[in-house]
């Protein structure tokens, strides 16, 4: 290939871009991609456009700061590489970039270089980069401010009005993009549902993680199926003004209904459905979604969709898993679509990293009755209602998470009260977010929480389902995740990505609840349910194995609950207690910042060396099985 300067738009998966000229490019849109950091925020939106499940966060390990991607161009496939500067370069030198342009002389099949500035870039800079890219004989571009608010524009990210992120599908002063960028998760799904319309399959059940965009996914194939009648069931007022959103941005404002027939794609609470069943199963609907799919399991749910006349049903969910082991699936055909888990949202760069810390809780839950999978709230209250545990969890808050827009999860409107009362006398605003709360006074929290008027809202239930918070940065467990599918949707509420957000923080306070030692096992982020009593050991990628930028820390006293109950006959598995000799030995070689020996292990470690000859086979066969899967990892 020839070296020669190319346009933005000669760039393919930048075709979009072209369709915008620099002149419709605002003041206030240009203003807001200038405060745009490189690392944070730009290069998440080009990733985000790339759409690598791939890559890493900066391209292959070696290549540090530059972005790279395999694309096809001019007919040929090979790598681009992008070198971003953002709003800490307001005037990029040759110093800034000698560096990156180094590493891209060693890429091998490089086929176009890409330098993109939103500030100044001085001649000698253009200079360098240029004559590199000829002599390498590679097609190379020039991005600047306007080009990059033309991309970000064009894919959806950013409102050519205000310059305004925009989240839900659309801009808090109404501008909706025409269309909005897919995600690799969301294209792979509509490809797959494409296949099931061919084959011309009544019913179909699309698995993806929380804040993944399964609506848009909805509102897209419901399109592409050219359907006349769409019906969108959910079970809170929350999710129907974020499915709102997405319709109105694909099908327009005036073909969306709230809670009525009126016009042709309808969205309803299923309370609403219950209500007016004559009325709408009157109607043929082409198109029928249900959202958080796993409630329809319930008998009630199920007759109710019964009476519905559908050409097509679409279940939507995250947590397909339900505490009563009924198997959602079958009410769809066992036609699952895809299936994608949390990890893979994370890996993809779909969703933020997290960062979780599991905390000793200094409760004792050992004399409460434990019914139907659950503690029973006045129970719960009479244990969580304490001032010391109130006090303890705004000083730990302060220690990880000071100043960043915070959900804490409550077990009742009184525990949430309580732990707002004490955040606000130490002089954090807070308040409630509960079931009783006005759809107005929501609204208004919401926005004081994203301004950071508020700091922390204290919430029950309502916010585990559906809500589109992005620039929620912590999460404060506040009372016993009691069940798997609890755990991911309220960990699901903090990683939505936004600009400026790098992870999230959860901040979990465990104590010896009934299954806590099951979080550990919940950190292998795989939403199938694994029962097998001493079964098989999976191995120890599986085991430990997190997505990019993730990270897990547990406090001893929290590992000696997790040991505790582990080893209880009525509980333990090989894989619960494998996890946990694991995590511990992997604590203690980092302390030491070396492998620990057997002796280490006997004096250093809750259990010896005789409980991982046990239950590894040998202590050689555990320390062959560390090193071949874990330390590559680190």
């Amino acid at each position: 290939m020839t070296a020669q300067l190319i346009g933005l738009e000669q760039i393919p998966l930048f075709a979009k871009a072209g369709d915008i000229s620099p002149n419709e490019v605002t003041d206030q849109l240009r203003a807001s991609v200038k405060a745009l950091h490189e690392s944070e925020d730009i290069e998440e939106f080009v990733r985000a456009i790339l759409s690598d499940r791939a890559a890493t966060p900066h391209g292959p390990a070696e290549i540090v700061d530059i972005l790279t991607h395999r694309i096809e161009i001019s007919g040929t496939s090979g790598w681009a590489a992008f070198i971003l500067k953002g709003r800490s370069f307001k005037t990029v030198r040759p110093a800034d970039i000698s560096h990156q342009i180094y590493r891209i002389e060693k890429i091998a099949g490089l086929k176009v270089a890409i330098l993109g500035a939103t500030g100044v870039v001085l001649d000698g800079v253009k200079e360098q980069f240029s004559s590199t890219c000829e002599r390498l004989g590679v097609q190379y571009c020039f991005m600047d401010v306007d080009d990059f608010a033309r991309l970000f524009w064009a894919y959806g990210f950013l409102c050519p009005r205000d310059g305004r992120r925009i989240s839900g599908g659309r801009c808090t002063c109404g501008y909706a993009p025409k269309s909005a960028n897919l995600n690799v998760l969301q294209t792979e799904a509509l490809k797959e549902l494409s296949r099931v319309h061919e084959l011309r399959q009544p019913r179909g059940l699309v698995i993806l993680p929380p804040g993944t965009g399964k609506t848009r996914i909805a509102a897209n194939d419901a399109r592409n199926v050219d359907a006349k009648s769409v019906l969108y069931v959910a079970h809170t007022h929350e999710i129907l003004e974020v499915a709102e959103s997405e319709f109105s941005a694909i099908f327009g404002v005036e073909q969306v209904s709230l809670e009525t027939r009126e016009a042709p794609v309808s969205l309803v609470t299923i309370q609403y459905l219950a209500r007016h069943l004559d009325e709408l199963s009157a109607k043929p609907i082409d198109y029928l979604v249900i959202d958080e799919f796993h409630h329809a399991a319930a008998k009630s749910y199920q007759a109710t969709i019964d009476r519905l006349n559908f050409g097509f049903l679409l279940g939507l969910t995250a947590t397909p898993f339900r505490s009563d082991r009924q198997d959602i699936a079958q009410i769809c055909n066992q036609n699952v679509v895809v299936n994608y888990e949390l990890r893979a949202g994370v890996d993809a760069g779909i969703l933020s990293p997290y960062h979780y810390y599991g905390c000793f809780d200094d409760v004792d839950y050992s004399s409460l009755s434990f019914s139907n999978g659950k503690y029973s709230v006045r129970d719960l209250e009479r244990k969580l209602i304490i001032k010391e545990r109130h006090e303890a969890i705004v000083r730990k808050w302060r220690e990880k998470a000071d100043g960043k827009p915070s959900l804490a999860f409550c077990c009742s409107h009184r525990h949430a009260e309580k732990v707002a009362e004490e955040f606000n006398n130490q002089g954090i605003r807070a308040e409630v977010y509960i079931s009783s709360t006005p759809s107005i006074r929501r609204k208004q929290m919401v926005s004081a929480l994203e301004r950071g008027k508020t700091k922390v809202l204290c919430v029950v239930d309502i916010l585990n389902e559906g809500a589109d918070i992005r620039f929620v940065e912590c999460l404060l467990f506040l009372r016993p995740t009691e069940s798997k599918r609890i755990f991911f949707q309220q960990l699901g509420r903090g990683l939505r990505k936004d600009v400026g957000k790098t992870q999230c923080i959860v901040i979990d306070f465990i104590g010896n609840f009934r299954n806590a030692h099951r979080l550990v096992e919940f950190h292998g982020l795989r939403p199938e349910e694994t029962e097998s009593r001493v079964g098989g050991l999976r191995s120890l990628r599986e085991i430990l194995d997190l997505p990019i930028g993730c990270k897990v820390e547990f406090e001893d006293r929290v590992l000696d609950i997790f040991a505790r109950e582990g080893l209880d006959p009525r509980t333990a598995t090989r894989q619960n207690i494998s996890r946990i000799l694991i995590y511990q030995y992997e604590r203690l070689r980092r302390r030491l910042d070396r492998m620990p020996t057997k002796k280490d292990v006997d004096r250093g470690l809750l259990f010896g060396r005789d409980m991982y000859e046990s239950v590894f086979g040998s202590w050689k066969r555990f320390i062959d099985i560390f090193e071949e899967f874990y330390l590559p990892n680190q």
